[in-house]
């Protein structure tokens, strides 16, 4: 579905032919009928011969209600732009072109209305400059069909205009992040608040829970308990609908033009964005304009108006009709996306002078500006999967989560690497893998007789966390992972002959000591051989001693017998079962407890879970 949105100066018969299309009155104020002028946005309806429905957003032409037609602009992907033709171009004609313009709606059709009160030739000749100043635009190219609301004239002719047109716009896409601009927030007596504006992003169903994004990032939850669209309820919604939601657990007060209905946690409020830029040309605008970093600015984003300081990037200022790259630092959160379509507006002079689209809504912190204008080359135009691989080139991680918000992908494509929860790039996982290879190399040369490097030293030289660090020893082949130590698969222990000669002295000793062995520091056996032996398995650390594989076991089966016949033991039982003294008995048993041979109880030793 589509949603038109019209466009075109004040009193030029926007809402008599909006009436006219559909037969629904858009004004819906006294005010607007008292006056015959659109104040606010009007909303219709109409199918199209082909089948086709489309929503209608009229809106406002007066120069003083341009907000309120900016409000409307933000969903709209058809413009039915509407000049008389009994006055032509007009300055907000210029103004509405400038918006729709840099709004990048390519798709239209011009209604040349009031086309009865003047005579064919004038009617030619308001088609030829009509013509003229659309050509530099966006609807360049779109067909001018002379019409008249009273009598009826060409009608037949721009609604089949209309259908063709829309029938070759592509239809809006669903991305899986659904995203309504709220345009007007009312009460229904009995049913509660209700919030209205045209869906983008994605689909909303009946019972969905979402977030209400307002500016400043203040939020607020609900649930959807009814959705209509067009007067119809529906149990659904797809992108490109012009909808009303009923929102459960959300007060009137709670909801403005300018919030966000958005799921929760798919659009995360942003203050500052990275954007292409440009300056409407002034043939176009009517007016020239210069953009600097200096003056006061208005960025219109959906229906969200918010005050913007510029920084340009790259450039001291960009001139009528040129283009360039910025940084924006939004006074008020708005949850942007790229590829979002801004408006800016000069607030001293009051006129609008250009817009543009964001390249990246949560860009890290400035930097040189000639590198990140290089980054921004690459994201202008660039598919979802383009636009990620770029931003993670120039950062060289990136949250996974903030990853998919920045470019709009959907999932990670292959010019990356996602480790847990963080996307690398190419560049930066060969980095990473390097470090790793490079501290094992380092640490099996340093120390041979070490089986291998503890898992957090192994860390600490990549700097990751922990789930991104497992996931890249995943990655890597010829990494072995074992328990709390890392190592190179082509690293083990190799001793010298000398060390095994030192290596069968040692663990003859400590055998022949039974459970009484010598203490550790009477060995005088290096340290490493010693750690070297107790990950082999060959000796067995127990408090300030070791024993031999061998009396580790016998003392292990000869406890746990003991205690299957007689019962718990205590450490005087256990100490006079071993033979040892309690200064030995002691740390034995709290080294049965840790393996499972025996379990404490009080003061006497059960049978542990383990045999």
């Amino acid at each position: 579905m589509h949603v038109v949105g019209t466009a075109g100066h004040v009193d030029h018969g926007k809402s008599t032919l909006v009436e006219r299309l559909t037969g629904i009155d858009p004004d819906r104020w006294a005010e607007e009928k008292r006056r015959g002028l659109t104040i606010d946005l009007g909303f219709a309806w109409l199918v199209l011969p082909s089948g086709r429905e489309v929503g209608i957003v009229d809106v406002p032409g007066h120069e003083r209600f341009v907000k309120n037609m900016l409000a409307g602009a933000g969903g709209v992907s058809v413009c039915l732009f509407v000049v008389a033709a009994n006055e032509g171009w007009m300055p907000q004609s210029a103004e509405h072109l400038s918006i729709v313009d840099v709004l990048g709606i390519g798709s239209g059709v011009v209604a040349l209305t009031k086309s009865d009160a003047v005579d064919a030739d004038l009617v030619e000749l308001a088609r030829a400059e009509v013509e003229e100043h659309v050509a530099g635009s966006s609807l360049a190219g779109a067909r001018v069909v002379p019409c008249s609301a009273v009598t009826g004239a060409g009608i037949d002719d721009l609604v089949a205009e209309l259908d063709r047109v829309v029938g070759a716009t592509p239809t809006p896409p669903d991305l899986g992040r659904a995203r309504l601009w709220v345009d007007r927030v009312f009460t229904i007596a009995g049913s509660g608040t209700v919030v209205t504006g045209t869906l983008a992003g994605g689909a909303l169903r009946v019972r969905d829970e979402i977030e209400v994004v307002g500016a400043g990032g203040r939020t607020r939850t609900a649930r959807v308990r009814a959705i209509q669209t067009h007067k119809r309820e529906v149990e659904s919604a797809a992108p490109g609908t012009r909808v009303a939601l009923n929102l459960t657990h959300l007060e009137r007060d709670d909801a403005q033009r300018g919030d966000a209905v958005v799921r929760p946690g798919t659009w995360p409020p942003t203050s500052v964005v990275d954007a292409a830029v440009r300056v409407v040309p002034a043939a176009l605008a009517g007016v020239d304009h210069e953009l600097t970093d200096k003056g006061a600015h208005l960025l219109y984003a959906g229906s969200a108006e918010t005050p913007v300081r510029v920084r340009l990037l790259g450039t001291r200022a960009l001139r009528s009709g040129e283009r360039g790259f910025a940084r924006l630092y939004l006074r008020d959160a708005l949850p942007l996306g790229r590829g979002d379509r801004f408006v800016l507006r000069d607030a001293g002079r009051v006129l609008t002078f250009g817009g543009g689209e964001v390249l990246d809504p949560l860009p890290g912190p400035a930097r040189r500006a000639r590198a990140r204008v290089a980054v921004l080359e690459r994201l202008a135009g660039a598919a979802p999967d383009d636009a990620l691989t770029a931003i993670v080139d120039a950062d060289g991680a990136v949250p996974l989560a903030d990853a998919l918000a920045r470019s709009g992908a959907r999932a990670p494509g292959p010019g990356v690497v996602v480790l847990d929860d963080v996307v690398v790039s190419r560049a930066r996982f060969e980095q990473l893998a390097h470090a790793v290879r490079d501290a094992l190399a380092r640490h099996h040369a340093e120390h041979p007789l070490e089986r291998g490097l503890p898992r957090e030293l192994a860390r600490a030289a990549t700097g990751l966390e922990p789930g991104p660090f497992d996931a890249l020893l995943d990655a890597l082949d010829d990494v072995v992972s074992q328990g709390a130590l890392v190592r190179l698969s082509s690293h083990a222990v190799a001793l010298t002959d000398e060390q095994r000669r030192t290596r069968d002295e040692l663990v003859a000793r400590v055998d022949d000591g039974a459970f009484t062995p010598p203490p550790a520091a009477e060995l005088g056996a290096d340290a490493a051989l010693l750690r070297a032996l107790v990950d082999a398995g060959e000796l067995v650390a127990i408090g300030d001693f070791y024993l031999s594989a061998r009396r580790a076991a016998e003392a292990r089966a000869r406890v746990r017998s003991a205690i299957e016949d007689d019962g718990p033991l205590t450490v005087a039982q256990i100490r006079d079962l071993l033979g040892t003294s309690r200064k030995y008995a002691v740390p034995l048993c709290e080294w049965l407890d840790a393996t499972g041979a025996t379990r404490r109880r009080g003061d006497v030793r059960a049978l542990g879970p383990r045999a």
